[in-house]
């Protein structure tokens, strides 16, 4: 195990066994108080309050308990489906807390804070050796804040008018709907010319040669002053392209949590010309800047619960320590449709909770979210068992 992982786990212990002791003992003194102030001529007894139960846990900012179980179970399937689906493996982390009862803008602030966590720890692990473009990082970092903190007061702008939860639900909707279907006809495809091998895992992208695509080729030929010159890049790029590409990806950073981290990666590759390898370094220090002031922007509002945060990142490091060693057994073009169901069936539990059928809604999310995971780790143990016997 991993020096980080060991001090996420003695933060989580040390943050919340304590809360949940002392809430307890606390709830138990109200109790007796009130039970001994109970006046002898009252007409009617009050009832009896419940015991809690030992899983649930106080969440401060949502002011009610809440069963842990639920969200070790979002964390783990995060650990699980970010490693075989990449980031948009966790796009569904703030519609599920959503649909368990937290605010959309909590969800979101909650949803940004375990995102950058997981980064942090990524690039505590490697990221440090990777290639980083330092100018890019200052430039895209400017657009990105005054991007993150539009979205995020457009987030409290819309729960003050009562729209925040309907508004971003169809958005998440319209995303996850989009995915799913995506990834289906993607399968069709690799199943349709798996035969001749001719299918490619990027064929939806534009075509990436050594000079950039053609749009980043074009933005590049424009040259609209300031251009800057990415010396560790290799390209010039305007100045207004980078900041207005990084603060409509901060935006809807803001406005929608971790599905505005699939923007910055493809617009610097695909738009701006940036060399992939440099691209993916940059990408990873610019997610665990612009994500640590988002959560900070968020927290600043009330609205980030860390108690269920540190849950949560529990149950990612119990998933992604379960498929450390074992993912290379699970490939195909079966991931692909795998993913296109799970997109589909979590948007069909939004639908649920926009029509105030929680129940039913909570039921199909958690089974959208565990049933991936258990396919995986089923197919990951037969191939696991097989080699052994071999």
């Amino acid at each position: 195990m991993k020096a980080c992982h060991i001090v996420l786990i003695l933060m989580f212990l040390g943050l919340t066994l304590p809360l949940g002791l002392s809430n307890r003992h606390a709830i138990s003194k109200v109790w007796r108080t009130s039970a001994v102030q109970i006046s002898a001529a009252a007409s009617a007894v009050a009832p009896e309050q419940p015991e809690l139960a030992w899983y649930t846990v106080r969440l401060p900012v949502l002011k009610r308990h809440f069963n842990v179980w639920v969200l070790i179970a979002i964390g783990f399937s995060v650990g699980v489906l970010r490693r075989f689906f990449g980031i948009g493996g966790v796009c569904f982390v703030t519609p599920a807390l959503n649909i368990f009862g937290f605010p959309i803008s909590l969800a979101i602030g909650t949803d940004l804070a375990q995102m950058t966590a997981k980064a942090c720890l990524r690039a505590i692990k490697d990221g440090w050796r990777a290639h980083v473009d330092t100018k890019l990082i200052v430039l895209l970092m400017i657009g990105m804040v005054m991007g993150i903190e539009t979205g995020a007061r457009t987030v409290m702008w819309l729960a003050e008018l009562n729209m925040a939860g309907t508004v971003i639900r169809m958005v998440y909707l319209a995303v996850l709907l989009v995915l799913g279907l995506f990834m289906i006809i993607e399968y069709r495809k690799v199943t349709s010319v798996q035969h001749n091998g001719t299918f490619l895992d990027q064929s939806w992208l534009p075509p990436l040669n050594e000079g950039g695509t053609a749009v980043s080729r074009r933005l590049q030929a424009m040259k609209l002053p300031p251009v800057v010159n990415l010396s560790a890049s290799g390209v010039g790029v305007s100045l207004w392209i980078i900041v207005g590409i990084a603060f409509m990806t901060g935006w809807l950073f803001g406005l929608l949590g971790v599905i505005g981290a699939f923007l910055p990666l493809p617009a610097m590759i695909y738009v701006m010309g940036i060399p992939p390898a440099i691209a993916l370094g940059t990408d990873l220090f610019c997610t665990v800047l612009s994500g640590s002031y988002g959560s900070l922007s968020y927290a600043l509002k009330g609205q980030v619960e860390f108690i269920a945060l540190l849950w949560i990142l529990l149950g990612t490091l119990v998933g992604s320590q379960a498929c450390t060693r074992t993912a290379r057994y699970v490939r195909g073009p079966g991931i692909r449709l795998l993913y296109g169901i799970t997109m589909i069936t979590v948007g069909l539990s939004v639908v649920l909770k926009q029509f105030n059928v929680i129940a039913p809604a909570q039921v199909v999310l958690l089974l959208s979210i565990l049933a991936p995971c258990a396919i995986i780790i089923v197919r990951m143990a037969k191939g696991y068992v097989r080699d052994r016997r071999e």
